[in-house]
């Protein structure tokens, strides 16, 4: 096994993968090395694990013994994803290292393409190494960040149904009232129907990248086109605002309806020329957008329900920019039940 210790000039930018020896981590290194194998780039293992505290002597041969085993522990299951990767045909390196998995994985992250963390749970992260490091990275990382969750199996055996969102018990969050105001067009490719989900908030198979009127969105745009050319995937851009907040609340209902075209049309507009850029730039990727009335983060946090990717951005005012420093990014990465793919936009 190559447990590398090399700097980060030493290596072509590749896949990073942070791993814990949980079920999480196991699906983020399955999707790092498909990442790592599709786009012909190096992966990167990353084990990263704390030293107990000890108070006094009588207990350092406890913490010595604890440190071999855990080694040990962590070098068994290096061995076992880098000959994985190997037959897959991937070069990989490794890294077991003492100390705080975030800055550990956000360092690494400068002499990364992307780093892939998994997720689980009701609201929760994968373990001690997953508890906050997901989101550390995603607003801190220095390349994109991929937050993958557990994988859903469905309940029913009569009806195909699609997952609740990871909302903590009790939250009314799960009914917050969301409505397509607009769409660029039908859907032209086939989709699953699920018993639980509204045909408008339907976006099976497709890969869903969020658009802020206030941010220039090409960045994140491309990044989502690329993964829906790689994985034959069709883009749809979704851009949602509460169109009676911000007062744009009129106690006059036909004056409140006449005035609403008006308040969406700037995210139309945003919407309608973005996709173009990308129906241009990737002629053979099906693309379409969306509008809805309501919140960003329900919107998203809605379409992770049946999409295959929502794709992020993290800088800006608003919308779903700037989405790490704020209440959107952590309620979208907290309750999303499919892979989240979270770009930086601001320079580092």
């Amino acid at each position: 096994m190559n447990s590398s210790q090399e700097h980060d000039s030493d290596r072509d930018p590749g896949v990073l993968v942070g791993l814990d020896g949980s079920a999480a981590s196991q699906r983020a290194f399955q999707a790092g090395l498909r990442v790592a194998k599709q786009r012909q780039l190096p992966l990167r293992l990353v084990v990263t694990f704390a030293r107990p505290v000890v108070t006094d002597a009588y207990n350092m041969p406890m913490m010595n013994e604890y440190l071999d085993t855990a080694l040990k522990e962590v070098q068994t299951m290096l061995s076992d994803y880098v000959a994985q990767a190997e037959a897959a045909g991937v070069e990989v390196t490794t890294r077991a290292v003492e100390g705080d998995p975030g800055s550990e994985l956000i360092a690494e992250s400068r002499a990364a393409q992307v780093v892939v963390v998994g997720k689980r749970g009701r609201n929760r992260f994968a373990g001690r190494f997953l508890g906050s490091v997901s989101a550390k990275l995603a607003a801190h990382a220095h390349c994109p960040t991929l937050v993958v969750p557990e994988k859903w199996k469905n309940v029913s055996s009569t009806e195909l149904l699609a997952p609740d969102q990871d909302l903590p018990a009790g939250e009314a969050e799960a009914t917050e009232p969301l409505t397509q105001m607009e769409e660029s067009s039908s859907r032209s490719h086939e989709r699953r129907d699920f018993a639980n989900v509204e045909q408008e908030l339907n976006f099976d198979t497709e890969i869903v990248v969020g658009i802020d009127v206030a941010t220039d969105p090409e960045l994140v745009v491309d990044l989502a086109a690329q993964a829906a050319a790689l994985l034959d995937n069709p883009l749809t851009l979704v851009s949602a605002a509460p169109l009676n907040a911000q007062g744009h609340w009129w106690p006059n209902t036909i004056e409140h309806n006449l005035e609403i075209p008006q308040l969406r049309r700037p995210y139309t507009e945003h919407l309608q020329k973005s996709a173009e850029r990308v129906a241009e730039k990737f002629p053979e990727l099906a693309v379409r957008w969306q509008f809805f009335d309501g919140s960003p983060a329900g919107v998203l946090s809605e379409a992770s329900r049946t999409a295959a990717l929502v794709v992020l951005g993290t800088r800006g005012h608003g919308g779903f920019s700037g989405l790490l420093l704020g209440s959107v990014s952590q309620a979208v990465l907290n309750r999303a039940v499919c892979p989240v793919l979270v770009v930086p936009t601001h320079t580092q």
